[in-house]
């Protein structure tokens, strides 16, 4: 017999999400992370409008914890280009699709982080912290378990008829399925909190510059995340300590000029990246990904924990008839298919329009343009930001009459 039904990699929004899911249908759930909670991560913390009605759907009084803690509701997305022309869209608008709610939520990652976490284990998932997944476990060409150590160096193999890749960027769980695919444009993120940031009033912003941009989003008790985005080749050349000279970086654009006091900084400044990285495929004979182990573009349209959530539905979906019907033989790749179908269906036109922004954000010209049309028809800038907002179906954005306005 099988130590586990489901070993899950990762503790983060997808891994404790999944394991909430999965163990509230009865499925043996081990939910593995090398940190110890609560801890901070680098990420906008931005909690797309869609992300709601997920919250919503988890239960076991998740959202209601959410609206509990210290957060920020944000109204809408303001973005600037290099140029200094600015649009800012709102989520409520007369294009025909309304959000759960008119506002999206906004709050730490390490208070979302452990309200997630405590929920799963609420639901009966057994949680270990502070182990690190360093391999997996083979029987033939089937994943089987995976190789632990845990604190106190101590390795040890744990056993499960599947194993959830949910950690992150840097998914050891895709670099040991040899999954892992990388592309142009390549950018490295440098986040922290800044309290007081002047001039913030209920959107998120989003300034472009010639080779970077910066994401400004309240998360609440006066906090604002700040997260500068280069180019992975400027950090690359160490001409620059983006940590240490991060107060300097910001005042290089105009918009965000004399509106930090340096010793506000409440949190350090924390890395990640470099993005533009993906698998190949998102499950194996015996694996499965979700979240950012997945895929994990860019940042600018703050995709990551709605994709990290509702991507962990689909995989619920997927294991959960596979996990319940009394065998613990491994799961085949084919058995999995499902999980690769729906993510398609649910992810695909925002892909398209995630590397669309992407590559757009490194064109300063075409940046300027998008943006000078978008801030005089507001009816446009809302259809943008609803659907980056996971609200608004990326197929109204992308569609030729829409692009034609937008671009031409």
């Amino acid at each position: 017999m099988r130590g586990w039904d489901v070993v899950i990699v990762g503790a983060g929004p997808a891994g404790s999400t999944t394991a909430l899911l999965l163990a509230r249908a009865g499925v043996r759930v081990l939910l593995l992370d090398r940190a110890r909670f609560p801890r901070h991560k680098a990420c906008s913390e931005y909690l797309s409008p869609a992300t709601t009605a997920v919250l919503e759907r988890l239960g076991a009084g998740v959202l209601e914890q959410v609206e509990g803690a210290a957060h920020a509701k944000l109204y809408g997305m303001k973005v600037v280009a290099p140029d200094g022309t600015a649009m800012c869209g709102r989520f409520t608008s007369g294009h025909g699709h309304a959000p759960p709610r008119p506002y999206s939520f906004a709050l730490s990652r390490a208070a979302f982080d452990s309200i997630l976490l405590r929920a799963a284990q609420r639901e009966g998932a057994v949680v270990h912290q502070g182990v690190a997944v360093e391999d997996l476990l083979w029987d033939g060409g089937t994943v089987a378990g995976v190789v632990v150590r845990s604190g106190d160096g101590q390795r040890a193999t744990r056993n499960a008829s599947i194993v959830v890749g949910a950690d992150g960027l840097h998914s050891v769980i895709a670099r040991r399925l040899g999954l892992v695919r990388t592309s142009p444009p390549r950018r490295v993120a440098f986040t922290a909190h800044v309290a007081d940031v002047a001039g913030v009033d209920g959107v998120g912003e989003l300034h472009v510059g010639a080779d970077g941009y910066v994401g400004l989003g309240p998360i609440g008790g006066g906090v604002t995340t700040v997260a500068l985005v280069v180019p992975l080749a400027r950090v690359q050349r160490r001409a620059r300590d983006f940590r240490a000279d991060f107060f300097t970086e910001l005042e290089r654009y105009p918009g965000l000029a004399g509106r930090f006091d340096r010793r506000r900084m409440v949190r350090e400044v924390l890395a990640t990246g470099p993005f533009a990285q993906w698998s190949r495929r998102p499950v194996a004979d015996g694996a499965l990904l979700v979240g950012d182990a997945a895929d994990f573009f860019d940042p600018f349209t703050g995709q990551g924990i709605y994709a990290a959530l509702r991507g962990a539905e689909l995989a619920a979906d997927s294991l959960i008839p596979r996990l319940t019907g009394g065998a613990d033989a491994p799961i085949s790749a084919t058995t999995l298919e499902p999980y690769v179908r729906a993510r398609r269906r649910e992810f695909a036109g925002k892909w398209a329009l995630e590397r669309l922004i992407g590559v757009g954000v490194g064109w300063p010209a075409l940046t300027n343009r998008v943006v000078s049309r978008l801030a005089r028809r507001p009816d446009l800038a809302d259809l943008v930001v609803g659907a980056t907002g996971n609200f608004v179906p990326a197929h109204r954005v992308l569609a030729p009459g829409v692009l034609a306005r937008l671009l031409l």
